[in-house]
């Protein structure tokens, strides 16, 4: 076999392999992933738009507490509300707790699947549960579902506050999930 001959099998193996590798692998997946961990860190002024209780002004704190983990906490007037996001073996989860009514159990949400901007969450043992955030360029959306209905609806625009030392802290390091 000529030696040419040998570089052309093996630019059609190479070329052949490497397409078949774009597509078995789900990249935007990823990409939606890393954008909400871009995304998400910093300070949020936002909005809960639809509530039991009606609209309530959700001013949110984001940080990037490791590679793998965002958390945030929004002190609410009835409430506070710990949001942690974080990736462990390629599995997107998020725990969320709001502290209504001195309740101190989290609630342990899994990614289930993801579209171009959005992330749908399902709550494995409270089956009644979803959620979905939605990245878009101006704001965030998150929509929480009871029985596949509407039950809340938040959306954050991004803020120009500072967060500050304690504010960090009790985003990474108080998790509140303990």
């Amino acid at each position: 076999m000529s030696l040419s001959r040998i570089f052309i099998i093996l630019f059609l193996v190479l070329v052949s392999g490497s397409a078949y590798a774009a597509e078995s692998v789900t990249p935007f997946q990823g990409n939606i992933i890393d954008r909400l961990f871009a995304i998400l860190p910093g300070s949020w002024d936002g909005r809960a738009i639809e509530t039991p209780v009606g609209q309530v002004d959700y001013a949110i704190d984001f940080l990037k507490c490791d590679r793998s983990v965002v958390a945030g906490v929004a002190k609410l007037s009835v409430s506070d509300h710990y949001w942690r996001f974080w990736r462990s073996d390629g599995v997107l989860y998020l725990m969320f707790l709001s502290t209504f009514s001195n309740n101190r159990k989290p609630i342990r949400l899994i990614a289930s699947n993801t579209e171009e901007n959005t992330i749908r969450f399902h709550a494995p043992k409270l089956a009644l549960l979803t959620l979905s955030v939605i990245l878009v360029e101006s704001h965030v959306d998150i929509r929480v579902f009871h029985h596949q209905n509407p039950h809340v609806y938040i959306r954050l625009t991004r803020s120009d506050r500072k967060i500050n030392e304690i504010e960090r802290v009790d985003s990474c390091l108080r998790t509140a999930f303990d």
